[in-house]
């Protein structure tokens, strides 16, 4: 058999498969691999802690810890101390929330807030439809007008949620900021968790689990049309991977959400709401005039609050922002 022979026969064998192979390629390239990206196993050094056993039980040990000194106390909002930078940062760092307390609280105005979520990287918070023109909303009760149709201005519960959750994970909210200028008279604590914490217990009970809340159709918020909202409907994952950080995309409303119907995503959402109601990784707290929340978008929840007739009611400047918050030195 000659050589000229062989590599026809060989060319005949493989055609079909090279003919397979390039069809496969030219509908993957059709494809929006922007969309698709959380499905990719990530290289990530967060993803690389999930992975190993030893690093993750000692990552929750210390976030388990970091919990019981989340608090720093700052002079001047506006322009902080190298110290009082650092103590943020490391917080930020060991729990991607910390709670900053102003001295005098009754100082503080919205400009120096803003000037405060500046130094750490956020500028130009992202316009909702009842944000003021600097990008801050003010979230009290309001009786009258469309806002009152939204549950952050009323006095009822807010759910497990992470800001944003509606927005498409190709333009999330990265960071937020919530700053008290009343508390309530009674109630309005605040819960919040470190995603990472819901993610590795998740991926240590059952690593399908967050393969399932990685897939990009797994959550489907409808759009909303009302009193100007102008919000169109995503569909997309509940945690993925941006920059090497994890990212979270999930609320636990019963209405206007949509999950993907499959016996493990279901597994996999009980699972996380069971996570969520784990009192070793939350960080609980209500927080006074002058002092404040700064997080990456991680899922916080609200009490149910009440407020007298004879006293000015709760009142919190929120920040949201697409930028995420920046730890350097």
């Amino acid at each position: 058999m000659t050589v000229e022979s062989v590599f026809w026969e060989s060319f005949l064998i493989l055609s079909p498969r090279y003919n397979l192979l390039i069809e496969n390629l030219k509908c993957f390239a059709a494809l929006n691999l922007t969309s698709y990206q959380s499905t990719i196993t990530p290289r990530a050094p967060e993803a690389n802690v999930f992975g190993n056993e030893r690093h993750w039980d000692n990552w929750l040990c210390k976030y388990r810890e970091s919990l019981e000194t989340l608090i720093v106390d700052i002079e001047t909002p506006s322009n902080l101390t190298a110290q009082e930078r650092s103590a943020i940062q490391a917080r930020l760092s060991s729990a991607n929330m910390v709670v900053y307390r102003c001295s005098p609280s009754e100082a503080v105005n919205r400009n120096q807030v803003a000037q405060l979520a500046e130094q750490f990287g956020l500028v130009n918070p992202t316009h909702n439809l009842f944000a003021a023109d600097d990008g801050l909303s003010e979230i009290e009760v309001k009786a009258n007008g469309h806002s009152s149709q939204y549950i952050p201005y009323t006095n009822r519960a807010l759910n497990w949620h992470t800001d944003g959750y509606y927005r498409s994970h190709k333009n999330p909210v990265r960071a937020m900021l919530l700053h008290c200028v009343r508390p309530a008279e009674t109630g309005g604590s605040l819960e919040a968790i470190d995603a990472r914490a819901l993610y590795g217990l998740l991926h240590q009970q059952d690593h399908r689990f967050t393969e399932a809340l990685r897939m990009p159709d797994v959550m489907w918020i409808p759009e909303n049309q009302a009193h100007g909202a102008n919000r169109e409907a995503s569909l997309g994952p509940v945690f993925f991977f941006e920059n090497d950080c994890l990212q979270m995309r999930y609320t636990a409303r019963k209405h206007n959400v949509v999950w993907k119907n499959t016996s493990l995503i279901s597994e996999a959402k009980d699972a996380l709401e069971e996570y969520l109601e784990d009192p070793s990784i939350r960080f609980r707290y209500q927080l006074q005039a002058g002092e404040g929340l700064l997080s990456a978008n991680i899922p916080h929840r609200r009490e149910p609050f009440f407020d007298s007739d004879d006293r000015a009611g709760r009142l919190i400047y929120r920040g949201r922002y697409a930028q995420p918050i920046s730890t350097e030195a």
